[in-house]
């Protein structure tokens, strides 16, 4: 019998929410409560081939050279299944997939890792999807992936259903020149995951009033980012981080995400803005710092980063396209 192979390969990058999105409405399709609003990292990549082949007797998940536990596995046959499914598939998979960054540290690894995956087994699978058809297949293996597929600048529509929550780009990469600095003090994966951390979300007393001012929030930061403002901008995108972060300590129980590193980049760019240097933080769940500041201002910030001593390295990052695929295969 003649084998039958269906391969492709996608990269993707991971992004950095300016409004988050913390807690799930629906946690079995990863609707959120809240609408969120982020930018691609040029610098974050993750990069999967998919294969699906007559030959293959069960679904085989590589990440970063290691077998995946069964959890994560889970996830990811979760998005070959509705590929099969759709495409009218009965072939295995073998998945191989690597970061260029550290994995489950906060810097949206699963954002990067499902967009990749859901993009290479669709186009397997010889499936067309539209860009809302591929943003509603990757918020299925993780929230934030949805907003991984746009090119650039996307809002994460929260819907009230499977087809009405996906991701819509509110500007292309080079709508305005902000770099993102990741400044990573810690490359250890997290000891609680992010999947957790939305699930104990709505036992914290401000979940509920946070949402009451989101959409406020969410105004004037789209207002300000059109404008360019970055002053303005930057102080609402850092107010959002330290409002995560508040959930999650105060969860039950509660989650610490933030670790000695963490502290002295938080105190260091306010003692910079105060001496002139414009530029703001932000974190996703994990303890890894993120400086958002303009294209001017990066060799400054670069320059006083260096006299960290808990900052293991950096990863600048501009404004990038979203999924796409390649020709180049993992195996």
């Amino acid at each position: 019998m003649k084998k039958i192979i269906y391969k492709a390969t996608a990269v993707s990058p991971a992004n950095i929410a300016f409004i988050k999105f913390w807690g799930k409405k629906d946690p079995e399709i990863n609707i959120p409560f809240n609408d969120s609003i982020s930018m691609n990292l040029s610098r974050c990549l993750t990069t999967t081939t998919v294969e699906f082949n007559s030959s293959y007797l069960l679904d085989r998940i590589v990440v970063g050279g290691k077998e995946v536990s069964e959890a994560k596995k889970e996830r990811v046959v979760k998005i070959l299944d509705q590929v099969r499914k759709r495409s009218n598939l009965k072939l295995k998979a073998k998945v191989i997939s690597k970061n260029n960054f550290p994995e489950g540290a906060g810097i949206a690894s699963s954002a990067s890792a499902f967009s990749a995956l859901a993009l290479a087994a669709s186009s397997t699978g010889k499936l067309s999807l539209s860009l809302k058809e591929l943003s509603i297949l990757s918020r299925h293996g993780s929230g934030s992936a949805c907003r991984s597929v746009v090119d650039g600048f996307a809002q994460w529509q929260v819907g009230d259903s499977d087809t009405t929550s996906y991701a819509v780009q509110i500007a292309a990469p080079d709508f305005w020149e902000l770099r993102d600095i990741v400044c990573v003090v810690s490359k250890e994966e997290k000891k609680v995951s992010s999947t957790e951390g939305h699930g104990l979300a709505t036992s914290s007393p401000y979940f509920k009033t946070r949402l009451k001012i989101l959409p406020e929030k969410i105004s004037k930061l789209k207002e300000a980012f059109f404008r360019k403002d970055f002053r303005t901008f930057g102080q609402i995108v850092e107010e959002e981080a330290v409002d995560l972060h508040m959930m999650a300590m105060t969860s039950s129980p509660p989650i610490f995400y933030w670790n000695e590193g963490t502290m002295e980049i938080i105190q260091a760019v306010q003692t910079w803005r105060e001496n002139g240097l414009l530029v703001y933080f932000t974190m996703d769940a994990g303890p890894n710092v993120h400086l958002i500041c303009l294209k001017k201002n990066v060799a400054q910030v670069s320059k006083e980063i260096k006299k960290s001593k808990n900052v293991l390295f950096t990863i600048i990052n501009k404004p990038c396209e979203g999924s796409c695929l390649s020709k180049e295969h993992l195996f």
